[in-house]
C-alpha cells in the first residue's frame, strides 16, 4: 500500500505581569492592542520544589531569557493520566508559575484548538481564553486553526480576558492568493509578523512565528484558496534583519509551526522545513545569527537538536511535554544556550492547580458535557482509528447517500484521529476519534483517480459496485471533502483531478451535516457494532480487491 501523510495551516502595549514589566510590540498589526494585566497573583497551588527545572542563576541580575513551549496541545482540555496529558489546568497552573518568576516567555506553536468537543464545541474559544489566562507571549498559528475558516481565527484573535490581555497570534509568512491567477497578494493579517518583549533584566526579545509553506495542502481547500504560506525561511531571515537593525531586539525567537528532521535522520517533508542551515548562519546585515532558538511542531515527535549552535526542540502532542530553553546574553551580545529539554508533563506539574482556569473550563464544559455524554450505542470490540472505525463511517455515509437518493458506487474517508474502545460509545468518544467538520460531496470521478486513491494505505472505502473498477469508467462517490477538493502545493486538484462535484450530503437542522454526525446517527440508529464485521479483510471494505469483483 502506498502512504501518504494526513497530518493534518507597530502597536506599542505596556503590560505589568507579576515578576516582570514587559514592553510589547507587534509587528505590522492593523489595529492596537492595549492590556493591562493583573499585578496580583492568581490562585495558584503549587508544589514546594521542582527539582527536574532547578537552575543556579540570579533571577534578578542575570542577562538570560527562560522559555517554555507547548505544540499540537490539539483539544486535550481534560486531563487523561492515561495518556500522559496533563489537561489545561495543571500545565496553566505550572506555566503561569514559572511566568511570574520573571524574565520568562511563554510559546505556543499552533494546532492548540482542534481535537476534542471541549474545545471544537465552541470553536476554541475556550482555549483561547485561557491562553488570554495564562499570558502566553505569542501563538503560531498551525494547519488546524484553520479547519473551521478563517473567520473563527479573526474571532478568537479578538478575545480577551478578563485583564484585557489578548495573546498575540502570528503568521508572518501567510499571504493573501489569488486562485485564478495562482498569484500572491499583500499580507493576510491573520496575525502579526512578530512580537517583541522587553525583560526586567533588559533583555530585548522579538519572536517571529511562521508555517511551513506546503501545509497549505493539509487543510480542506475551500478554507485557504484565498491565503498561501510564502518560504518561510526568507521571511524569516528578512524580520530578523529588521528585528536587530529597527528594534534593537538582543535575542530572536524562531516559532514555528513545522517540524525538523535532523534527530531521525529522516526527512519527513523535506519542502516544508524551514531552512536550518541558513536560519542558523550569520546575517550580513546585523551581523549576528538569524535566530537563537527555533521552537518546532506538527509531526507531534518528541526531538531536540542544537545546529549551528542553536536549539531546535519539539515537546511531542497533546501537552505531554514542556519545552524549556535556556538562552544568555554576553555583555557583547552573543547568545548561547545551555539549556534545551523537553518536561514530562505529568511529573512537573503534579500538585498544579489554577482557580482561574478550572472556572474557565467547567463554564464551557456545562455547555459541552451535555453533548459529550449521550450514549450512542455499544461497540463489541476495539474499533482501530486505521481501519474498523472508518469503515464504519464509510458504510454509514453509504447508507444514507443512498437514503439521500445518489446511486454511489464507493463511500470514501480517510482515518480517524484515534481509536474508540469496546463497550459504551459516547458522543464525546466519537468526536474525539472524529474531530474535524468535513462534509461529504458527491463527486463523479474517473476509475482511474479513484483506483490511485483507495491505493493508499490511509484511505477507507465502503464498496456498493460489485464489478472491479474500470479506469476509464466515471464512478459516482461520497467522499470527504478534503480528499475531494484536496489541491497540491502548486493549488491543483490532485487526489480528484477532473472530478465534478454533483451535490453534499445535508439534513435539516444541521448548517453542516458532517461526517461525525453521519456516523453518530447511524449508531444511534442501529444501536449495537461487532468490530469483526468492520475489519478492512471484508470484502466491501477490502481495497487490495479494488481490481478485481466481490
Amino acid at each position: 500500500m502506498k502512504k501518504r501523510s494526513n497530518l493534518f495551516l507597530l502597536t506599542l502595549l505596556s503590560l505589568t505581569l507579576t515578576g516582570c514589566t514587559i514592553n510589547f510590540v507587534v509587528g505590522d498589526s492593523t489595529s492596537d492592542k492595549t492590556s493591562n494585566s493583573n499585578s496580583e497573583s492568581t490562585s495558584v497551588s503549587t508544589p514546594t520544589s521542582d527539582s527536574d527545572d532547578s537552575i543556579s542563576i540570579n533571577y534578578d541580575t542575570d542577562r538570560f531569557v527562560r522559555l517554555y513551549a507547548i505544540n499540537d496541545f490539539h483539544g486535550a482540555v481534560n486531563e487523561n493520566a492515561l495518556n500522559s496529558e496533563p489537561g489545561i489546568v495543571k500545565l496553566g497552573a505550572y506555566l503561569k508559575e514559572k511566568k511570574s518568576e520573571g524574565n520568562t516567555l511563554l510559546i505556543n506553536s499552533g494546532d492548540m484548538w482542534q481535537g476534542s468537543i471541549e474545545s471544537n464545541y465552541n470553536r476554541g474559544n475556550l482555549l483561547t481564553d485561557c491562553m488570554n489566562n495564562i499570558e502566553f507571549d505569542c501563538f503560531t498559528l498551525g494547519n488546524h486553526e484553520f479547519d473551521w475558516g478563517q473567520k473563527y481565527i479573526q474571532l478568537n484573535r479578538e478575545r480577551s480576558s478578563t485583564t484585557g490581555y489578548q495573546t498575540p497570534f502570528l503568521a508572518s509568512n501567510i499571504y493573501e492568493f489569488d486562485i485564478g491567477t495562482k498569484t500572491v497578494g499583500e499580507y493576510a493579517d491573520l496575525g502579526d509578523k512578530y512580537v517583541i518583549r522587553d525583560l526586567d533584566n533588559g533583555l530585548r526579545v522579538g519572536i517571529i512565528g511562521v508555517i511551513g509553506k506546503d501545509q497549505i495542502t493539509s487543510i480542506t481547500s475551500q478554507y485557504v484558496d484565498d491565503i498561501n504560506f510564502n518560504d518561510p525561511t526568507s521571511v524569516v531571515k528578512t524580520l530578523s534583519d529588521e528585528l536587530r537593525t529597527e528594534h534593537s531586539v538582543d535575542v530572536v525567537i524562531l516559532d514555528c509551526h513545522t517540524d525538523q528532521s535532523t534527530i531521525t535522520g529522516t526527512n519527513y517533508n523535506d519542502d516544508d522545513l524551514v531552512d536550518r542551515n541558513q536560519i542558523t548562519s550569520v546575517s550580513n546585515v546585523s551581523k549576528q545569527r538569524y535566530v537563537d532558538a527555533v521552537f518546532c511542531a506538527h509531526s507531534h515527535w518528541e526531538e531536540k537538536a542544537m545546529i549551528n549552535g542553536v536549539p531546535f526542540i519539539q515537546g511531542g502532542s497533546y501537552g505531554k511535554y514542556i519545552s524549556n530553553v535556556e538562552l544568555y546574553v554576553d555583555t557583547n551580545g552573543n547568545v548561547t544556550c545551555e539549556t534545551y529539554k523537553n518536561l514530562k508533563s505529568t511529573t512537573v506539574t503534579k500538585g498544579y492547580y489554577d482557580e482561574e482556569l478550572a472556572e474557565l473550563v467547567n463554564t464551557y464544559k456545562q455547555v459541552s458535557d451535555e453533548a459529550s455524554n449521550e450514549v450512542l450505542g455499544t461497540f463489541n470490540g476495539q474499533f482501530m482509528s486505521s481501519g474498523s472505525l472508518p469503515n464504519l463511517v464509510c458504510e454509514a455515509i453509504a447508507e444514507y447517500a443512498t437514503k439521500s437518493g445518489y446511486d454511489i458506487s464507493y463511500a470514501m474517508v480517510n482515518n480517524a484521529r484515534a481509536t474508540v474502545d469496546s463497550g459504551t460509545v459516547t458522543y464525546g468518544g466519537l468526536y474525539r476519534a472524529l474531530p474535524f467538520d468535513n462534509e461529504i460531496f458527491i463527486i463523479d470521478a474517473l476509475g482511474s483517480t479513484l483506483k490511485t486513491e483507495l491505493e493508499y494505505d490511509s484511505n477507507f472505502m465502503c464498496r456498493l459496485d460489485s464489478e472491479r473498477i474500470d479506469v476509464n469508467k466515471t464512478y459516482r462517490i461520497a467522499v470527504i471533502d478534503y480528499l475531494a477538493t484536496h489541491r497540491n502545493s502548486k493549488r491543483d486538484y490532485n487526489y480528484f483531478p477532473g472530478m465534478t462535484i454533483v451535490g453534499k450530503l445535508e439534513k435539516d437542522g444541521y448548517d453542516i451535516y458532517n461526517y461525525r454526525d453521519v456516523t453518530a446517527d447511524y449508531i444511534r440508529e442501529k444501536g449495537s457494532f461487532d468490530y469483526w464485521n468492520y475489519l478492512s479483510t471484508k470484502d466491501k471494505f477490502n481495497t487490495n480487491k479494488i481490481n478485481s469483483a466481490i
